[in-house]
């Protein structure tokens, strides 16, 4: 299992926001980790895969703030700035058990958060970037008894 670290350190892109939310920090959270609401207080913390209350992910922080901070989260869409480099597209992401990290392999608690997906390049020739699409992991298909 290895963590998806940043291209350039504190710096992810938001190329598109389905849904995000705006709180207070409860920590010091750095672009692009992962997050999930504390239970208490309602702010933005730190995720990880240690455990089912730790691994509520929410989305992934959009940039770098202090506790006390308001911070923006994406919880569905598309983000750049991540090291993609050795996974495929398709591959899946997951919540690492470090603290606000991503990996590309499953943590103690199998929480998938996205996928890698191309992102169509501006220079013709040149091959397509590596984009994380965030997809929330509570978001199940009910099946609603229709007919076949």
């Amino acid at each position: 299992m290895a963590d998806i670290e940043l291209v350039v350190e504190n710096r992810v892109r938001v190329v598109e926001s389905i849904e995000q939310m705006t709180l207070p920090a409860g920590d010091s959270i750095t672009a692009g980790q992962a997050v999930r609401i504390d239970g208490e207080t309602g702010r933005f913390v730190l995720a990880k895969a240690t455990d089912a209350t730790e691994a509520n992910f929410y989305g992934t922080a959009t940039r770098s703030v202090g506790a006390g901070e308001a911070l923006t989260a994406i919880a569905y869409g598309v983000m750049d700035g991540y090291d993609l480099g050795d996974l495929d597209y398709g591959d899946p992401v997951y919540l690492s058990d470090d603290d606000g990290g991503l990996s590309d392999a499953p943590g103690t608690v199998e929480v998938q958060v996205g996928m890698v997906i191309p992102g169509t390049s501006p220079v013709l020739g040149k091959p397509y970037d590596k984009l994380l699409r965030i997809v929330p992991p509570r978001t199940t298909v009910v099946d609603q008894g229709g007919e076949d």
